[in-house]
């Protein structure tokens, strides 16, 4: 077992100011760029996030009201035991807090999620954590930065938005995918030859879509590459799991389908293991599952990060916050691609 990267994704100076292909959003490399004193600021964060927990000792006169709003079945996977650990480090730091839990449930229609999310700001939360992974929850957010009652922090994104840098949240947590799915591309381009088909399973059109699967065939077209197959799934494990059963057999070219999520990576590796065929893929998150299917060949690459510094950094930013301690706008968790094998250096 072998780190492949150590994502040190913002040490590089940059010398222009460029945005990432979502000309809305800033790349976090133009943002520190932008704003260099940002940089300490994060490494200091870092530091105290990674540090045992400093009980709170300033008298709360009431307890802190935090929103935290998942708005889709993909966001739940992550946010549930985000949320855990979370409270666990509320405890550590001795904070008095309330925590409301929003969340749209499948089957729940946006207008229902809206009505939900509005009862939510009834509760006059403090904090507000929420993704970026659609545009409602955009248009919500950003009513709520121009309110200027509650200060948010986004969770999952690694890009300021540009229209926001103005008003912006208190503070964006998240890995950069995009350079995440780049790096996927470079590794994938250096062990299988340029014939080698390839396939991907994306998800459905949006933020986080955009971010990493189309990241992900946008580098790939660059190093010569075209994918033979690309299938919009509904980001469920099951929805991959029946693609790749209907779609590929053991006498398939296909070598390697490229996972836009840890959810749709499980069900390709449940596929292959079903129906015996010869194919890998990635994924997004390593575990005991992560590791088998590494050592058999299954998953030939994965995601490692540390879901404790996600959850940690949210709670050390409220305690920080309301001790009035200087905090960076945007905080990148460490992270770093595992093989099973030592990659090709180009």
């Amino acid at each position: 077992m072998r780190l492949l990267v150590v994502f040190c994704l913002f040490a590089q100076a940059v010398k222009a100011f460029p945005q990432s292909t979502d000309s809305a959003v800033l790349t976090n490399q133009a943002f520190f760029t932008q704003f260099p004193y940002q940089w300490p600021l994060m490494e200091q964060l870092s530091l105290k996030v990674k540090a045992s927990p400093t009980p709170n000792s300033v008298v709360q006169e009431r307890s802190i009201r935090v929103m935290w709003v998942i708005s889709n079945a993909f966001q739940a996977r992550k946010a549930f035991p985000a949320i855990e650990l979370f409270k666990q480090r509320m405890k550590a730091l001795k904070l008095d807090y309330q925590l409301m839990v929003i969340q749209h449930d499948e089957g729940t229609s946006y207008q229902e999620y809206i009505q939900r999310f509005k009862q939510g700001l009834a509760f006059q939360p403090d904090y507000l954590i929420s993704s970026l992974t659609s545009s409602v929850n955009r248009k919500l957010i950003e009513q709520v930065l121009i309110k200027g009652q509650t200060k948010v922090i986004v969770f999952d994104a690694a890009t300021p938005v540009i229209s926001w840098l103005n008003s912006p949240p208190l503070m964006y947590v998240g890995l950069d995918d995009r350079a995440i799915a780049r790096r996927f591309a470079q590794y994938i381009d250096s062990i299988y030859p340029l014939e080698t088909k390839i396939s991907a399973i994306m998800l459905p059109a949006g933020y986080v879509n955009q971010t990493r699967c189309d990241a992900f065939i946008d580098a790939m077209h660059s190093r010569g590459r075209k994918l033979s197959k690309i299938f919009y799934s509904d980001a469920t494990e099951l929805d991959a799991y029946q693609y790749v059963v209907k779609t590929f057999s053991k006498s398939d070219k296909t070598e390697f389908i490229f996972s836009c999520s840890s959810a749709i990576a499980a069900g390709v590796m449940k596929a292959v293991k079903d129906d015996g065929l010869k194919l890998s893929t990635n994924s997004w998150r390593y575990t005991p599952q992560e590791q088998k299917a590494l050592d058999k060949g299954t998953l030939v690459v994965t995601l490692e990060k540390d879901v404790k510094e996600f959850s940690f950094v949210i709670a050390e930013t409220i305690q920080s916050d309301l001790t009035g301690h200087d905090l960076p706008k945007l905080y990148i968790p460490s992270s770093a691609l595992i093989s099973a094998v030592s990659p090709l250096t180009r």
